[in-house]
């Protein structure tokens, strides 16, 4: 079943990235002009560049942390002129890796953050020690033991969760 569904994934990925339109995208460079993400982190993310990776090497590309930083604000494709459905194929190409276990590390290791004390983020006591300084109440190290135990709960019921921390 696991395989069927991965062929029906590349299968649908595959009709998704027009061989066609492609050739014409990769002189345009509007996607990557348009993108929040790459403006910030053009040295990380370069939405153009990345779909030539999934056309040409799309087993490589499923293992690399690249796919995973697209923010799906629908830029790239408002823009497109050939009307390339870019968050789209990102979409179906993070999909695939998924279904062939790959997961990026730095989502990894948020959820394994959020499990642990129920944030995103770390509050050390450090950190509460400035907010005091600064007129602020204490954050806390963890979100309330209920809190906690209702997150474990969720997660523990999903079908879909893949990592435990």
């Amino acid at each position: 079943m696991k395989a069927e569904i991965a062929s029906i994934s590349k299968e649908i990925l595959q009709k998704s990235i027009d061989a066609e339109k492609l050739r014409y995208c990769y002189g345009c460079g509007t996607c990557t002009a348009s993108c929040p993400v790459a403006k910030v982190i053009p040295e990380s993310f370069n939405p153009r560049g990345l779909l030539q990776k999934i056309f040409f090497d799309l087993s490589k590309t499923l293992t690399e942390d690249e796919l995973w930083l697209c923010a799906w604000c629908y830029s790239c494709y408002e823009r497109c002129p050939q009307g390339i459905k870019t968050t789209e194929i990102f979409l179906l190409t993070r999909n695939l890796a998924v279904e062939r276990g790959y997961f990026p590390k730095q989502p990894t290791n948020l959820i394994k953050q959020i499990l642990r004390s129920g944030r995103t983020l770390e509050v050390t006591p450090a950190r509460d020690r400035k907010r005091e300084a600064l007129g602020l109440p204490k954050i806390g190290e963890t979100v309330s033991k209920k809190a906690l135990r209702e997150i474990n709960i969720i997660t523990e019921k999903s079908s879909t969760w893949r990592v435990r921390g």
